[in-house]
């Protein structure tokens, strides 16, 4: 028997847990999400000695149990790849990049991106590689990356910047032998796995810090040349997105770029200040 089929989710359990997941983290979940909150929650439910759901919600509301980090890192999915959705990359390659080059002569080489939802970092370091590899001269360039998530669990992986050599298997070698570098391991050992880090050159470029999107208050104060959040706005109501690109709008200058995941749509973006200029991209009014 695993950790949660013995566990019941009664209607008021599961109603409670989605009021507490969208007022925390503004993921809203479904009746189809029922499994999944079992499956996430279950394990902590059992490690506490809570007994049931109800008892749980109720502990991560009390003010000194800290349990909140645990509860909103249970709920979100990472799944990320490297050069995931690679026409936006290419996009940058293509458009992006060059329009910062060619105005940098008047408003200066500065260049801020930001990776919002960037899971363990697979996002912010292909962003830090195209950088690299298009601007020839970026270490005169005052640029940074920075890189944002709610669950710090991933946070602390996308700095460590190590993932298995099997995860590039779609990366061009070249890519990976330049900005990478390969692990030692224990060949003898058949479970063991090469792996890779991600190389100091690319690992300064960017900042990773916690940040949750609902939050009322954001410390960034500077403007963003591009707004990367991709594959977020799928979990949050049609309201809670507008709100946000409202808000991505208030960091960014005319001229700015702002990516959403392929599936993710601003609905009449005109109104909000930007205009779609290709799949899932947004340039600022």
């Amino acid at each position: 028997m695993d950790a949660y089929s013995s566990l019941e989710l009664s209607d008021s359990e599961f109603s409670s847990i989605k009021d507490l997941v969208f007022s925390t983290t503004g993921i809203c979940l479904g009746e189809s999400k029922r499994e999944l909150v079992k499956r996430r929650f279950a394990p902590r439910v059992r490690e506490l000695g809570l007994g049931s759901f109800g008892a749980y919600v109720r502990f991560v509301k009390s003010n000194d149990s800290g349990e909140m980090n645990q509860f909103c890192n249970a709920i979100t999915t990472n799944l990320t790849s490297f050069f995931r959705e690679n026409h936006h990359f290419e996009f940058l390659t293509s458009t992006v990049i060059p329009k910062i080059q060619a105005r940098a002569a008047v408003s200066g080489r500065r260049l801020r991106v930001w990776s919002a939802g960037c899971s363990t970092g697979q996002e912010p370091y292909c962003l830090a590689i195209t950088l690299d590899s298009v601007i020839r001269d970026l270490s005169k360039w005052d640029a940074r990356i920075l890189a944002t998530d709610l669950d710090e669990n991933c946070l602390a992986k996308a700095r460590r910047g190590i993932y298995p050599l099997e995860d590039f298997s779609k990366t061009p070698k070249e890519i990976v032998a330049k900005y990478f570098s390969e692990l030692p391991y224990d060949k003898s050992d058949v479970f063991a796995k090469p792996s890779v880090q991600a190389k100091a050159a690319i690992r300064n470029q960017i900042v990773f810090n916690k940040l949750n999107l609902m939050h009322k208050a954001w410390p960034m104060k500077g403007k963003f040349d591009v707004i990367m959040c991709r594959n977020v706005f799928i979990y949050f109501d049609k309201p809670t997105q507008r709100a946000l690109v409202e808000r991505f709008g208030k960091l960014q200058e005319s001229g700015s770029y702002l990516f959403l995941g392929h599936s993710e749509v601003v609905q009449d973006p005109q109104e909000i200040g930007y205009r779609l200029v290709g799949k899932t991209t947004y340039e600022r009014l």
